[in-house]
């Protein structure tokens, strides 16, 4: 929300709120299946799931950049706000796997 009220030009503001709309979307969609994979307590689909959500960032990146510049708006408002929530939210998964992991029902003892 921070990056897409910076921008001064509303088609910056735009484009921010896009990236900042596909990345929230992109993080909850990533704790949903990291919280299935650990609920499984399998290494290879913890790791197929990391991948998994690897693609699906780097599809809504690609996307959106393509969607952002046919209608010329602003792709350094577009990556600032996409990536802006991308790492607070990465931050919040680790944090998420690494809690989930003490669980003694995660496996590690």
């Amino acid at each position: 929300v921070v990056a897409a009220a910076l921008p001064k030009v509303a088609e910056d503001r735009v484009a921010a709120l896009l990236g900042v709309g596909l990345s929230a979307v992109v993080g909850v969609l990533a704790l949903f299946l990291k919280r299935r994979a650990l609920a499984q307590a399998d290494l290879k689909a913890a790791l197929k799931v990391v991948g998994v959500v690897f693609a699906l960032r780097g599809v809504a990146v690609g996307l959106g950049l393509a969607w952002v510049v046919s209608r010329n708006l602003s792709a350094i408002a577009f990556v600032g706000g996409f990536f802006g929530v991308y790492f607070a939210l990465q931050w919040i998964e680790v944090s998420y796997v690494m809690a989930a992991s003490k669980d003694p029902a995660g496996g590690d003892e």
